[in-house]
């Protein structure tokens, strides 16, 4: 009996101690930010004993949000970030509050000899990589660093997202408008990017992707400066285009002022090389109209950018500030010669000459930003208009001399507010918001001695959204991000010159994301679905018809749908290797379709809904890794459309024909940059495009860009820098594109001259990180109110 008794005490003090044990196990959490107040993601956050020993690790998410479960044994926490000094914090309670990191300069200059490769993390929907303290930092503007970077790609001029396309850019949450500010930031101010390939539910549902760029936040108060000169040497057509920006701040106590003055200057010569064969019903059977043409189009463009602005720090949570914007363009013109033979006429000759004026545009953004208890409030509130007047001469020399004058006058308003609120709720944190934007669009166009009528349409459109969404670690489980936004769009078309035009919809739409993240050992997995939808810009819901060559018409449609796609994706990570995948259905697909205007040959592009499912695979690799001083950054994809078109065809018997349009194209990027002591970089650089079937055109002939820089920086953390680039040395950037439409088959040949020399100064004085923290509203509206 003593001896049960025994067992059952020892047994029941086993118990007590293993309830005691737990009982002492807790979640601690926190929130990690920089020295400027914003939220440091992936701070890698260590469990310590009282005696230095390592017990458990937890790593912030991209909200600089953190949990950790603790035990009896443990009383430190131990807060390590590249570029930041080490923190130390006694574990007194659940809550730990907030831990502000302070950066480390010397760290920061040591690490860039050593030439780290970047430190990037898959976290739910995006991917988040240091820039700061890799070689990343010295990649002259931000544009070339972008293109190295994790996720990301560029095609032509343009900077994308891969598998999802053009995406918006954020720089410290602001929305970025001008789409050339990314030539005037410099990587060495860029602390990380945030790359979101599956954007939540607070983003406007036409937004397939996000790219949030934060800068680093440099030691110093007064005054400071920075200013940057370059020139773009044409090395095929001798075009010299200057560029130059000047930053000023100035900061005190809690207040900071900002300006900004940019000149900038382009040339764009392109050569294009164009063959139609159109196949009509005539009373002689069918007839074939052959057409070649050689286009020489010379665009020239010169304008400054300036804005103004401030920011509050009212105290640690609260802080409010506004940011006004004026773009003002001159000497504005495009020269364009097209001469074609054709077995019609013989031979047509034209020449077009067109000047752009834009006597206003404005945009300014207010926000306030403030923490009330555990609530978080993002308020913003954006504001643009503008106008653009164009007049185009086109004089025709042959086959018969005639003169007609095009001139087209828009002009456009926008008003948004965006509101998103966010609380910490159970093992996550709940946000909900609301969006609105009131956009009016007035445009009106006319030309003379041709048989096209005029044009004078308003386009009123009123966007009001409301969206929630949840993010939860789950532990073991993994991390969930769920989300539903809820759009009504009420759409006004008024004709002023025939009401039987006129047009009002409304729609109701819902657009539900979700994300599911975890990691494998050392691999980093996501797995997503999402809706969105894409919206046509104001300008197609026109259905005004445009002159655009002797045998080209352009025309819009007023009842252009909205597009609707819905992707599954994939991300996986392991070290500095980079998996992902993408699979896409679009209904209601906006595409370009031709049509014969008349029996002379005359084709009319039109706006149009595709009326059957458009589907396409994109997977893409990507490699990041650091030998020494050498770091390349590899990237191979393809992608592979589903679309099978019909069409118009007289020469079939049942008057219609198929085109199918499958074949993948695949995508080579290799960077491969070297960096050496004393401040050396050099860089050899090539992008590389096959053959392939794009939506509905093909991709006849490869095409491949070939590019070296060389980089010297001199005094203190290299605040003079000389930098200089060659790109398309081959010049092999070439585009060769056919459109197979049945009855129309047409090839383009295009020689966009990209063949340059690129020279470039800059020079830092005190710098200091902006403290603007607005993120813009109504985003999705500004981009649409573009033309083209």
């Amino acid at each position: 009996m003593k001896k049960i008794s025994l067992k059952m005490v020892a047994l029941i003090a086993a118990m007590m101690m293993c309830l005691s044990a737990e009982a002492k196990t807790e979640d601690v959490g926190g929130r990690v930010i920089d020295a400027q107040g914003e939220p440091l993601p992936f701070v890698s956050v260590a469990l310590l004993a009282s005696d230095s020993t390592y017990i458990q690790g937890a790593t912030s998410d991209v909200d600089g949000i953190f949990q950790i479960k603790t035990t009896d044994a443990c009383c430190i926490l131990r807060f390590s970030y590249i570029g930041y000094r080490t923190k130390y914090v006694n574990v007194n309670s659940s809550e730990i509050g907030t831990i502000q990191m302070e950066e480390d300069q010397a760290m920061l200059s040591e690490i860039v000899v050593k030439g780290q490769m970047p430190k990037t993390k898959l976290t739910g929907n995006s991917m988040i990589t240091t820039i700061q303290g890799t070689f990343l930092c010295q990649s002259g503007t931000a544009k070339e660093m972008l293109a190295k970077v994790p996720g990301m790609t560029q095609k032509g001029e343009d900077l994308e997202v891969l598998g999802k396309g053009t995406p918006v850019f954020y720089i410290n949450g602001r929305k970025m408008r001008d789409k050339d500010e990314l030539k005037r930031l410099r990587s060495e101010e860029i602390q990380s990017v945030e790359v979101i390939t599956n954007p939540g539910a607070e983003y406007d549902a036409t937004i397939s992707a996000v790219v949030r760029i934060k800068t680093v936040r440099r030691e110093g108060a007064g005054f400071g400066f920075d200013l940057m000169a370059a020139n773009n040497q044409d090395l095929a057509f001798g075009f010299s285009d200057p560029s130059s920006t000047l930053n000023l701040r100035y900061r005190r106590n809690n207040l900071d002022l900002f300006g900004m003055v940019n000149y900038w200057s382009w040339d764009s010569p392109n050569d294009l090389h164009i063959t139609q064969s159109t196949f009509l019903r005539a009373d002689e059977g069918i007839r074939n109209i052959l057409q070649d043409s050689h286009m020489r189009n010379d665009w020239h463009g010169e304008g400054l950018n300036y804005n103004l602005g401030f920011n509050w720090q009212i105290n640690d949570k609260h802080s409010l500030g506004a940011r006004v914007e004026r773009h003002d363009q001159f000497k504005t013109y495009n020269d364009m010669w097209v001469d074609t033979e054709n077995n019609l006429t013989g031979r047509d000759l034209s020449h077009q000459g067109g000047h752009t004026h834009y006597p206003y545009n404005w945009q300014g953004n207010a926000y306030y930003n403030g923490q009330v208890n555990k609530l978080n409030i993002d308020l913003n509130v954006d504001f643009l208009t503008d106008k653009e007047n164009d007049d185009n001469q086109i004089d025709v020399y042959l086959p018969e001399t005639q003169t007609m004058q095009q001139n087209s006058h828009i002009s456009s308003r926008l008003w948004a507010t965006k509101l998103v609120l966010s609380y910490p709720v159970w093992k996550g944190q709940l946000q909900a918001g609301t969006e609105m934007s009131f956009v009016k669009r007035q445009s009106c166009t006319s030309i003379t001695n041709y048989p096209l009528p005029s044009t004078d349409a308003d386009v009123k459109e009123n966007n009001v959204a409301a969206f929630v969404a949840y993010n939860a670690n789950l532990d073991k489980f993994g991390i969930v991000s769920a989300g539903l936004r809820y759009e009504h769009v009420g759409f006004d078309y008024t004709d002023n010159l025939d009401a039987e035009n006129n047009m009002t919809r409304y729609q109701d739409e819902f657009f539900p994301n979700i994300t599911w993240s975890k990691q494998f050992g050392a691999i980093q997995t996501s797995l997503s679905y999402t809706m969105k939808t894409v919206r046509p810009k104001y300008s197609s819901l026109n259905d005004h018809i445009y002159y655009l060559n002797s045998y080209t018409l352009s025309q819009g449609d007023s009842k252009l749908k909205n597009a609707t796609m819905q992707e599954v994706s994939i991300n996986a990570r392991w070290k500095w290797i980079n998996l992902f995948a993408a699979y896409e259905r679009r209904d209601n697909t906006i595409t370009q379709v031709p049509m014969a205007y008349n029996n002379e040959g005359i084709m009319l592009m039109k706006q149009a809904n595709l009326s059957y499912p458009v589907r396409n695979l994109a997977i893409f690799l990507s490699a990041n890794p650091t030998w020494g001083v050498y770091s390349p950054s590899w990237t191979i994809g393809g992608q592979k459309f589903w679309n099978t078109m019909t069409y118009d065809d007289p020469r079939s018997a049942t008057g219609k024909t198929d085109v199918t349009f499958t074949k993948p194209i695949f995508f080579f990027d290799i960077y491969n940059t070297f960096r050496f002591k004393h401040s050396w970089q050099l860089e050899a650089n090539a992008n590389i495009q096959t053959k392939g079937d794009v939506l509905n055109f093909r991709i006849l002939s490869p095409s491949y860009n070939v590019s070296f820089v060389v980089q010297k920086c001199w005094l203190k953390n290299d605040a003079l820098c000389l930098r200089a680039s060659i790109s398309d040395v081959f010049q092999r950037s070439v585009q060769d594109m056919a459109h197979d439409c049945g009855f129309f088959y047409t090839v383009q040949k295009t020689r966009s001259r990209s063949h340059r020399l690129d020279i470039s100064i800059r020079y830092t004085f005190n710098a200091s990180k902006s403290k603007y923290k607005g993120t813009g509203a109504g985003k999705a509206e500004q981009q649409r109110m573009g033309n083209n």
